[in-house]
């Protein structure tokens, strides 16, 4: 590990503890909405919208996890990726760790999309049932130079025991995991 990124990395645990002691939130979600356009006429003028995501708001404190749920098409995908700004909300503010990411550059936005994920319930919509889970999570890591080689063996190990799996579990495959 680089040591801009053992800064990172130490960075971001004293932010977790900070929170944790001042009781702010790690996500805070207000009033979030993202609405697609309806165009028409011979101009392709905006003559309504879909509501996709309509005024969604919740908080989620250090080391707490959360769960979406709703029916098919209730705009539980729309809403993650509203939050991650992989498509830009129409109105509502997202504070991570206490910064409006609404109000981030691209390249300040980048550097925060390290720290947020979204994990859908579906493995195999979501995972590619030919890489094993140590060669999925290991991916994030390489992607942002956060670790190679054996650190990257090391730090998936070590995920995968923070969630309650065996650091063993690296070598199986998506579809050996029970519910996903």
């Amino acid at each position: 590990m680089s040591a801009d990124q053992t800064r990172t990395e130490a960075a971001r645990e004293q932010a977790d503890a900070q929170a944790a002691q001042t009781g702010r939130p790690l996500l805070e979600v207000n009033n979030l909405k993202k609405y697609f356009p309806i165009r028409g006429g011979i101009f392709s003028r905006v003559v309504a919208n879909v509501k996709a995501v309509e005024d969604v708001s919740f908080t989620i404190q250090p080391g707490e996890v959360i769960g979406l749920v709703g029916e098919s098409g209730s705009g539980k995908t729309t809403a993650g990726r509203a939050i991650l700004r992989l498509i830009e909300p129409t109105d509502g503010e997202v504070l991570f760790d206490g910064v409006d990411v609404t109000k981030l550059n691209k390249a300040k936005m980048r550097e925060y999309r390290k720290k947020m994920q979204i994990i859908f319930q579906d493995p195999f919509a979501s995972l590619n049932p030919r890489m094993s889970v140590g060669d999925i999570i290991g991916e994030a890591l390489q992607i942002h130079n956060l670790a190679r080689g054996k650190k990257r063996e090391e730090r998936v190990a070590d995920l995968l025991e923070r969630v309650g799996l065996s650091p063993s579990h690296m070598r199986r495959y998506p579809h050996e995991f029970s519910g996903g």
